[in-house]
């Protein structure tokens, strides 16, 4: 079932692929709920949620005080027009079936129908992912409000607070 989207999302992202509304990181990697070569766009609903879910996807050399990246924090703006599927309401799955939210992910993106869906963070799951369908018409009318550059705290990574 889609509602309306209100507010803004958020992405965080390495500044040389910022802002990043293409989709081809999300087409050539795959994801949690894309399979490769499916182009989609991975946002979260607070800025904090991106922080959490781009650290825990840091290579484990990069997680050091030292070694911490530099990235870009985009807050977008969907279209007033924009709907939301929620992926609850597909049917039941298993957040920890990879297989599965891929599936679902892939079917809703070929349905072509919405631009965005919800789906449950895996590391907080009372918090809310969407996932942008980078090839649907509406895409031309998400805009970027602002980009900052952001930096992990360093306690992320174990130094002394």
């Amino acid at each position: 079932m889609a509602s309306s989207v209100e507010g803004t999302v958020w992405r965080l992202t390495r500044p040389q692929y910022a802002p990043g509304l293409d989709g081809k990181g999300a087409r050539l990697a795959g994801g949690r709920w894309n399979s490769r070569g499916v182009a989609v766009v991975y946002c979260g609903s607070s800025l904090a949620l991106c922080v959490l879910e781009t650290f825990v996807h840091l290579p484990h050399e990069m997680r050091t005080v030292a070694a911490l990246p530099t990235m870009s924090a985009i807050e977008i703006v969907l279209p007033a027009e924009a709907r939301i599927d929620d992926v609850e309401a597909r049917g039941t799955f298993a957040p920890e079936d990879a297989a599965a939210c891929r599936a679902i992910g892939d079917a809703w993106v070929a349905e072509g129908a919405v631009l965005a869906l919800s789906v449950p963070s895996a590391i907080v799951p009372q918090e809310r992912n969407l996932v942008l369908n980078a090839a649907h018409p509406l895409m031309a009318a998400v805009t970027v409000r602002r980009t900052e550059v952001f930096g992990f705290d360093a306690r992320l990574a174990g130094a002394a607070g």
